[in-house]
């Protein structure tokens, strides 16, 4: 085999791996993704009613700005939690261990879910009894309606800021689409690139051999010709 061929097949060979990790990182990090997608998805369909949980634990998109955060001119948080389109994650939670300050998730009167601060707490031990005054940081105004023990969902533990509308997307019917076709897609695609070089470097070895038996073939005929004309 010349050098050609074997410096293409070491080129290949480290291309091929090349690929393979790409397939991997591709499968590690979107087979989660769609896993934890799908059961969100699932759980909402079962139970409309809920709140979809994975280990006690939900994301949630931030569709108002009631939890606006503002700041100081030295950049330091002076009111507000989280902003519009952020993805805010909670945490179940007892209610009986809340306190005044604390950010909850609950589920309003009409069916809403809403994540505002506790302004006040109520001091009564019944589970069913209101026991919370709730307030948006950025409104001028307590909620309404206090709530009850029992229409606690969770308490606030987090965000990643400005990926609430991909969350949104990747939870309609396209975006599942989109999430479980492109890893298939990319596996696809890196397996085509692979065949494809493959056969090339096929093709190139059988060039090279015909062109060897070609030159044998003639070398050969040359030394009888020699031999004949003695």
């Amino acid at each position: 085999m010349s050098e050609k061929i074997q410096s293409q097949l070491k080129q290949n060979i480290t291309k091929f791996g090349v690929l393979n990790i790409i397939g991997v990182i591709l499968l590690v990090i979107f087979l989660p993704l769609v896993i934890l997608n799908l059961i969100f998805i699932i759980q909402g369909w079962i139970h409309p009613d809920k709140v979809p949980m994975i280990f006690d634990t939900a994301p949630l998109i931030v569709v108002s700005d009631s939890m606006t955060i503002e700041k100081d001119e030295s950049g330091n948080i002076i009111s507000g939690a989280f902003n519009k389109n952020d993805l805010i994650f909670i945490k179940k939670v007892d209610p009986t261990t809340l306190k005044e300050g604390d950010i909850i998730t609950y589920v309003a009167k009409d069916g809403s879910i809403v994540t505002h601060r506790i302004f006040l707490k109520g001091t009564t031990e019944d589970k069913n009894a209101s026991a919370f005054v709730m307030k948006g940081d950025y409104n001028t105004s307590i909620d309404q309606d206090p709530i009850s023990y029992n229409q606690v969902v969770g308490l606030y533990k987090g965000r990643i800021a400005g990926i609430g509308g991909v969350a949104n997307f990747l939870q309609s019917p396209i975006g599942v689409i989109v999430v479980l076709g492109l890893p298939l897609a990319c596996i696809l695609i890196i397996d085509l690139i692979k065949k494809k070089k493959e056969n090339q470097l096929a093709n190139s070895k059988n060039a090279e051999l015909e062109t060897e038996l070609a030159q044998l073939k003639a070398e050969k005929a040359q030394k009888g010709w020699k031999d004949s004309s003695r």
